[in-house]
């Protein structure tokens, strides 16, 4: 990403998200006005935390919102005039959403899908014999900007429906969603994209910014100061990531909690919202702090806080009296942001110091180093089989939850399939077809019969491959690619606090280690390996594309499908 002044909305990292909030919030108090009078909103559990990155209540109430329900809820006899609905596409959250219409007669009600209309949705209200009573439209709410530097699809169901339902429709939202921040900062130069996947995603692109360009809004667009390129790499080359634990205090504050649309999920205590975003200072500076650092940098921003309010005893004249009371608000709120972040913080410690933290930090290191489990560590996953609670919580789930799940907590089927789906990844063919088959029948008598398929689906979808179908696997050269991997791009690094590889306590994720061969980061590219990559990178996709076709000479760059 380019850094670039000559523009009031590029700054030194790149496009200030702050223009794509306003046209987000600016979209829907369209809709919300209207609806004349006083209204209710209601929500998808799904859409309400990518909105509460978007907007406040207090801009929502300045256009007659009066109050707010989850989807599952309604509106009930809510005294208001009319309903704004704003739900995702789904059948079943949209025959909800025709029961509580039906039931809500003389009321206006209007139905934004998000993040598009699609022909499903309206096929359901039309059956559900509403379709007459509602108006029918869409919020594209398909690039969120949670950070200063992160926009999200907050689309988590994409990664099932694409590799296992074999729907591509959220290809065409992807592509939709980046067309909106090229018409906000110019076309990518280029877009670069490792997978199948990503090169569907790059053909959408090419043909939407072909039909831009035979209009007056493709004239105007010339190529992104902003961004040098876009970067696309199918999930399927890196599933090992998401299944580690990071050791920052963002990563665990995930792990324990969940962090949804920007906050810790559930909130504190009394359930009041804890940031978890660049917008609250305490939490930018300690975010990606290892957390073994966390509570020493908490304690230098409380002594500094004090320092700050015990200036007030040093003011003498009424300009440095006025000088704190001006600081004061600030002050508040950083104590505030503090306090909460020292709760925060607490829970996280109490469940790092718990024993069964340990033994699957200890586990996930074993695996990722390429080594087989010792005796010691099969028995902790007999243990965790053996204590198996199919209603224990999982962080960023079950988002009701207030408190995070205490060390001793019966142990979750998520829990289990995360060191199953390590073990079957990085060992590959050296696991034995015993184990892989004496674990499967563990799972399915712990948890039920029903899991039979839940343990297909991740098999199907390369989560869980049988060692029999890694010793099968056509195309490759190596027996077991991601151990081979491991050494020829060093994702296992110990002790070096400058590369990426210290937040999961010495691996670097696979995914960020192909951006650093595309940049040709010294980290990982030398002039003797680059000749390399295009083969070693092989084995992790199903095949290596690459094209180059500008849309149009005067302003849009080549667009490659592969490297």
């Amino acid at each position: 990403m380019s850094a670039s002044d000559s523009g009031t909305d590029v700054g030194e990292r790149g496009p200030r998200l702050q223009q794509l909030k306003e046209l987000l919030r600016s979209e829907l108090i369209a809709i919300l006005d209207t609806i004349r009078g006083a209204k209710a909103l209601v929500l998808d559990r799904d859409v309400s935390a990518a909105l509460s990155a978007v907007v406040d209540f207090a801009a929502l109430k300045e256009h007659g919102v009066e109050k707010m329900f989850l989807l599952e809820t309604g509106a009930g006899d809510a005294p208001v005039q009319g309903v704004v609905y704003l739900v995702q596409p789904n059948v079943r959250k949209l025959r909800l959403v025709a029961e509580q219409v039906r039931a809500g007669s003389g009321r206006e009600h209007s139905v934004q899908l998000v993040p598009r209309r699609t022909l499903l949705g309206e096929r359901v209200l039309e059956e559900a014999g509403v379709l007459g009573d509602v108006t029918l439209g869409e919020l594209r709410l398909d690039a969120v900007p949670l950070d200063d530097d992160v926009v999200s699809l907050e689309q988590p169901g994409m990664f099932a429906a694409l590799y296992l339902d074999g729907d591509f429709s959220g290809i065409q939202s992807v592509a939709r969603a980046l067309m909106r921040l090229q018409g906000l900062w110019g076309f990518f130069p280029r877009i670069v994209g490792k997978g199948d996947y990503a090169q569907m995603l790059a053909h959408s692109l090419e043909r939407m910014r072909a039909e831009l360009g035979t209009g007056s809004a493709g004239d105007a667009l010339a190529l992104s100061s902003a961004f040098d390129a876009a970067v696309v790499v199918d999930r399927a080359a890196d599933v090992v990531t998401p299944l580690l634990t990071q050791l920052t205090y963002e990563g665990l504050v995930s792990e324990v909690f969940g962090i949804v649309g920007g906050a810790v999920a559930g909130g504190d205590a009394k359930g009041a919202r804890v940031a978890a975003s660049g917008d609250d200072a305490v939490y930018r500076a300690i975010r990606d702090v290892g957390f073994a650092d966390v509570g020493a940098l908490l304690g230098a921003m409380t002594r500094q806080l004090q320092t700050s309010y015990e200036s007030r005893h040093q003011a003498r004249t009424v300009q440095e009296i006025r000088s704190f009371v001006g600081r004061l608000g600030g002050l508040q709120a950083e104590h505030q942001a503090l306090k909460a972040h020292v709760a925060v913080a607490e829970a996280v410690l109490r469940r790092t110091q718990s024993d069964d933290f340990g033994a699957l930090l200890d586990i996930e290191q074993t695996l990722v180093a390429g080594a087989d489990l010792d005796p010691e560590q099969r028995a902790y996953v007999d243990r965790v089989l053996a204590l198996a609670d199919t209603h224990a919580y999982v962080p960023g789930v079950d988002t009701e939850r207030r408190d995070p799940p205490a060390p001793a907590a019966p142990n979750s089927l998520h829990k289990v399939l995360r060191i199953l789906c390590l073990c079957a990844l990085w060992r590959g063919p050296a696991l034995k077809q015993k184990t892989y088959d004496a674990w499967y029948d563990e799972i399915v008598a712990a948890f039920g019969a029903h899991h039979t398929i839940t343990l297909d689906n991740l098999a199907r979808v390369g989560l869980l491959p049988p060692p029999s179908a890694a010793r099968s696997q056509p195309g490759s050269a190596h027996a077991n690619p991601r151990g081979f991997l491991r050494k020829a791009l060093n994702l296992a690094v110990a002790d070096d606090a400058d590369d990426v590889a210290y937040a999961y306590a010495g691996y670097a994720p696979l995914s960020v280690r192909l951006l650093q061969v595309l940049t040709q980061d010294p980290a990982v590219h030398t002039p003797a390996a680059s000749s390399r990559y295009a083969a070693l990178l092989r084995p992790l996709a199903d095949r290596l594309a690459t094209q180059t076709q500008p849309v149009t000479p005067q302003s849009v760059g080549g667009v490659r499908g592969g490297w």
